[in-house]
């Protein structure tokens, strides 16, 4: 079974999605909650899938002085977001991230649970992937029964998710193309590497539009869509037009 780490931060304003209100008609207060929204898919996703869930959040500790909050927690906000979304959220672990950079917090969770823990496999999930499902968490858990490494790319060299069943060098292991990167450290220590499909991480107002773009679609087809996402822009009013420079988010 393999386990499946929601990496989580605190959704407050300006610490998360920064360049989505700065590219995009949201404010930082809704970039914030927009954040929230696709964390909840990926947790509910994680949730549903075949894997045990432990969601590794940055605790207050780790946040700059202007972010955290003396009247909540880090962990309590990510447990809201986790209580929304979780069928039972007594079964879902909790843990702190270690490090300084995303390959140092990703690479300690990572080698500590397949080495310390007995992890056959880790499946690493952030939480701005809302298009993902459980059927894609499922099937990167099939490919790791034959791969060693297995990676979801995303647009512009990111990815999705990056799974494991043997730890690589996770310093800088996320720089960017980090898809490439990735896949150099894997290839690099003799261990077989496989993909899943991609998916749209979302970062700017750009990732945005497509993504709401495509819910909407969706949505108006019958078909499956992230609940908490769907619902975020549908009470946002959010909708692509084609602009003078192509596709542009707006509002009603």
């Amino acid at each position: 079974m393999t386990l499946v780490v929601v990496f989580a931060e605190p959704p407050r304003e300006g610490l998360v999605l920064s360049r989505l209100a700065d590219t995009s008609p949201l404010s930082d207060a809704e970039a914030a909650d927009c954040y929230a929204a696709m964390l909840a898919d990926a947790v509910f996703a994680a949730d549903n899938s075949g894997g045990d869930v432990l969601v590794n959040y940055r605790s207050d500790d780790e946040l700059p002085d202007e972010f955290v909050d003396a009247d909540e927690s880090a962990e309590e906000a990510v447990r809201a977001v986790v209580d929304r979304a979780a069928e039972d959220p007594s079964d879902v672990r909790f843990e702190v991230q270690v490090g300084s950079t995303r390959g140092g917090r990703v690479g300690n969770t990572v080698t500590h649970l397949l080495r310390n823990e007995g992890e056959k496999s880790v499946l690493t999930l952030d939480g701005n992937a809302p298009l993902v499902g459980r059927k894609d968490i499922d099937s990167a858990a099939m490919k790791l029964r034959t791969s060693d490494v297995v990676v979801g790319p995303a647009t512009d060299g990111r990815v999705w998710t990056a799974a494991f069943c043997e730890a690589i060098d996770f310093d800088g292991a996320f720089a960017s193309p980090t898809v490439e990167t990735l896949v150099d450290r894997g290839t690099d220590a003799d261990l077989d590497v496989d993909f899943l499909p991609s998916y749209r991480t979302v970062e700017t107002g750009s990732d945005l539009a497509d993504v709401v773009s495509l819910v909407r679609a969706r949505a108006k087809a019958g078909r499956i869509v992230p609940k908490f996402t769907t619902e975020f822009v549908r009470d946002h009013g959010l909708h692509v037009v084609d602009g003078d420079d192509g596709p542009e988010l707006v509002r009603d």
